[in-house]
This record gives C-alpha cells, sequence and structure tokens, in this order.
C-alpha cells in the first residue's frame, strides 16, 4: 500500500459531544489502519464490531466474507460440488453447511481440503473489500476474525484486539443465544484455540466480563489513544 501524508487535521466524525469518538484526527504518513477483533464465541466480539459501526466506523467480518465466497455462482462452491457431489446443496442452490459439518466429522481429510480451498479465496475476498474501504481514506477499519488464533495474522493486520472473559461466561452467553447446552458450547470452545493463545496475540484485551456501558467506556478511551498514537 501507498502511504500519503496530510499536513493538516481532517474531520473524523461529526456527533453530539457525548457521542463523539474523535472529532479530528490527523492523518500524517498513514493508510487506514486495520485491527482485527477477535474472541472466543460468545466473548461479546460481534456486538463490539457493532458498536464500532455504530460509530461510523467501516467494519468486515471474516464469517459474511467466508459465506460469500460460497454463495451460488462462485468457484468456490463448484468446487466443493465437484468433490461432494451435487447433493451437498440446498434446494435453493446454496451450500447445506449442516450436511457440510457432518462430512467433515466422518472425513478428516475433508476438512483440511476446505482450508486450502477457501483460505486463499476468503484471503482474496477480504483484500478486495479492503481496497474498496480504503478508497475513502477512513483512518481505521475493524475486520471481525473469529479465527484468528488459528489461521494465523494477515500481514494487513495493524493491531489485533481480543474480546475476553470467562469461559464460563462464554458458555452462558453462547448457550443463551444460540439455543444450545453449555455442554455443547463447551465442546465447541475445546475446539477452538485457547484463551491463552488469543491474549498472546492481544496488542488490546477488551475485557467484556463486565456490563457492556463499561466496555463502552473502555473502548471509547482505547480507540481515541489508537486514533492519536
Amino acid at each position: 500500500e501507498n502511504f500519503f501524508s496530510f499536513l493538516a487535521r481532517i474531520p473524523l466524525m461529526q456527533r453530539s459531544q457525548d457521542n463523539t469518538i474523535l472529532t479530528t484526527f490527523s492523518l500524517i504518513d498513514m493508510t487506514s489502519k486495520v485491527i482485527a477483533l477477535t474472541g472466543g464465541i460468545g466473548s461479546g466480539k460481534s456486538r463490539i464490531l457493532q458498536w464500532f459501526a455504530e460509530q461510523g466506523v467501516p467494519t468486515l467480518s471474516a464469517d459474511e466474507i467466508a459465506r460469500e465466497v460460497v454463495a451460488p455462482g462462485t468457484p468456490g462452491l463448484q468446487a466443493i460440488v465437484d468433490r461432494l457431489g451435487a447433493d451437498i446443496l440446498l434446494e435453493d442452490g446454496q451450500l447445506n453447511r449442516g450436511k457440510l459439518r457432518k462430512r467433515i466429522f466422518a472425513e478428516a481429510a475433508l476438512k483440511t481440503w476446505l482450508e486450502q480451498l477457501l483460505h486463499p479465496l476468503i484471503r482474496q475476498q477480504t483484500l478486495k473489500h479492503l481496497q474498496t474501504l480504503r478508497q475513502k481514506n477512513p483512518p481505521l477499519i475493524v475486520i471481525e476474525i473469529p479465527l484468528l488464533a488459528e489461521t494465523g495474522k494477515p500481514e494487513y493486520i495493524d493491531q489485533v484486539w481480543v474480546a475476553d472473559c470467562q469461559e464460563t461466561t462464554q458458555c452462558q452467553r453462547a448457550a443463551q443465544r444460540d439455543g444450545k447446552s453449555e455442554m455443547e458450547i463447551q465442546s465447541i470452545i475445546q475446539q477452538q484455540a485457547s484463551r491463552q493463545q488469543r491474549l498472546a496475540l492481544a496488542d488490546r484485551v477488551i475485557n467484556t466480563e463486565r456490563p457492556f456501558e463499561e466496555v463502552e467506556k473502555h473502548l471509547k478511551k482505547v480507540l481515541k489513544a489508537f486514533l492519536n498514537q
């Protein structure tokens, strides 16, 4: 990416005083910074991403991008059909994710094959989205990447922010949200990177154990510090 030099302070947001993160921001020798937001299931990362969007910060979701690369008519979906057959599709042509999950559990090599197929496609689509967002020169872009600790930190990420809480809190939140038992959620947690692995990658840790009103106050503080550094 090219770096742009701006010798003047330019407006970032125009909001009422009590809802302003930062009204001006000096952009000197920098392009849009990209924060990767990650965390385990039930950690509150999606709520944080929503908060960023509410502040006018451009956001992306790796999960949504993963769905895009296997949408009907894409090379990704066609490759899956070629490997697994047309019965892996729903009647409307969408990928039958439930059936695919069952196939993955039954065939260990299938998971590796899917990763090799989809990761380059997801990366390409992510860079395409970032390029589009950067055309408007925002100082910041936030992308939610749930499996960042499992897949590694991409080179286009400037900082990693981790939404963090106790595993018991994760289980309670996710079970209530998804209508699953805490035992089922615990099984998912065991398949993800550990809390310690995520924290080892963190440039910032967002403690989501507390009420979101307190999380929001912390976010405003660390976001302002990040934009001013």
